[in-house]
């Protein structure tokens, strides 16, 4: 039973080793406060969640299952807004359902057990929908500044709310101002936005097609991205079933399912059109803001059903979905495992030795696992350049290293699948 908690539920998420992002994460946490906003600049998200982090690691030190509560506190905080949020709206019972089936949503769940940005930014999400819905425009500048500064696509939710302010007869300037107003604390960051999106064009980012576009509801609410790869049928199919019920929501309360389709199909149809037009943009990860839109709607729809047995069925449906793919997926979210490697590595090293990764693909989980990260290179021994995208260059501008180090140092040189050997320089 505790070989299946640990390697076939979400849990496995939290202990499993380190990936290339988490790392990078870490690297771009740990210096001082300046240092974390310059670095960050350099990078193509906002400073909050770094900033956030530096002070964490000052508590939990570097434990893989320390640094990655910080995001699991988040989604736990995303979870109360939308009990708040039902027991308000709707009634003590089902806000109960739509705490578990937020709570256990398989996208959500995923990056709630990851060191990155991607659960502070489902929570500044649900934070923002929920002032936007009661009308709290103090906590919703608040939220929404948070969000702003925590991943470039937020902006996306306020222009769907802007929009939302048109078919709803609510479009005047009072109220176009109360949603754009935190755009007005954003603009210190803006130009480097734009730089950063110029920046971008040479990305890892694969194109968009239309089995993407069909299945693209689906994915986002599974976190499904590809692996394994059979499962494409099944996520296009979910879609349909998530549109299904987002128009059940829409036909009883028009207005609420109108204020949670545009912040799904808005965004979407600007990333999948320019990733089809232009250059890719769209990673389900990035857009985890529509999963907490579809599980917004989905609740809707389960809450408009008027039948009670009906209703039952749709909530017990959506349970048993959601349970169901958290058991199914975590063997194929395995990451490289590092941990191990240098488990083994860190007991055999003494203090003349050095690490060196094959290529700068494994370079930032060699840095963060091996005991003395000031003696971690890249092995580069023809001088080629390093991308941008893979974060090395900027927390470790200066790592390539074109020949091993003399005897007696030696060298563990450790390769992308985290497999290494020892070589000793005469």
């Amino acid at each position: 039973m505790l070989n299946f908690i640990l390697y076939h539920t979400p849990f496995f998420y939290m202990i499993q080793s380190v990936w290339r992002d988490e790392a990078f994460s870490y690297f771009m946490a740990k210096p001082n406060i300046l240092q974390v906003i310059i670095n960050t600049a350099h990078d193509f998200n906002p400073p909050i969640y770094y900033l956030l982090l530096h002070f964490w690691m000052k508590i939990v030190g570097q434990s893989d299952e320390g640094l990655r509560l910080l995001s699991f506190i988040a989604h736990l905080v995303s979870v109360l807004i939308v009990y708040i949020f039902a027991e308000k709206r709707m009634s003590k019972k089902f806000a109960s359902f739509m705490a578990v089936f937020t709570l256990l949503n398989p996208m959500l769940l995923y990056y709630a057990f990851e060191m990155r940005m991607y659960s502070f930014f489902a929570l500044f999400t649900f934070a923002v929908f929920y002032f936007f819905y009661f009308k709290n425009w103090k906590w919703y500048t608040i939220s929404a500044v948070l969000g702003l500064y925590t991943h470039s696509f937020f902006p996306l939710i306020l222009i769907s709310f802007a929009l939302y302010l048109l078919p709803t007869h609510q479009l005047n300037r009072r109220n176009l101002w109360l949603v754009f107003k935190p755009f007005l604390f954003f603009l210190p960051w803006l130009p480097i936005l734009v730089i950063q999106f110029i920046n971008s064009k040479n990305s890892w980012l694969f194109p968009v097609d239309l089995q993407l576009i069909f299945s693209v509801l689906g994915n986002l609410f599974t976190t499904y991205e590809g692996t394994p790869g059979n499962y494409w049928g099944f996520t296009a199919i979910l879609s349909v079933i998530i549109f299904i019920f987002m128009i059940i929501g829409w036909k009883n309360k028009k207005k609420d399912g109108l204020m949670l389709a545009i912040p799904i199909f808005l965004p979407l149809s600007i990333i999948l059109g320019y990733s089809l037009i232009r250059r890719p943009l769209f990673v389900n990860r990035y857009m985890i803001f529509v999963t907490v839109f579809e599980i917004l709607a989905i609740s809707l729809g389960v809450w408009s059903i008027k039948n009670k047995i009906f209703r039952s069925a749709a909530m017990v449906f959506w349970l048993f979905l959601v349970i169901a793919i958290n058991i199914f997926s975590p063997p194929y979210h395995k990451k490289t495992d590092f941990k191990s490697t240098f488990a083994e590595i860190n007991k055999m090293t003494t203090s003349s030795d050095f690490v060196y990764a094959k290529t700068p693909i494994g370079f930032l989980e060699s840095a963060y696992y091996f005991r003395k990260k000031d003696r971690a290179f890249v092995y580069n021994p023809q001088g080629i350049a390093i991308p941008d995208y893979i974060g090395v260059n900027i927390v470790f501008p200066y790592i390539s290293r074109g020949s091993l180090p003399l005897s007696p140092s030696r060298t563990f040189l450790v390769a992308d699948n985290a497999s290494f050997e020892l070589l000793i320089s005469k």
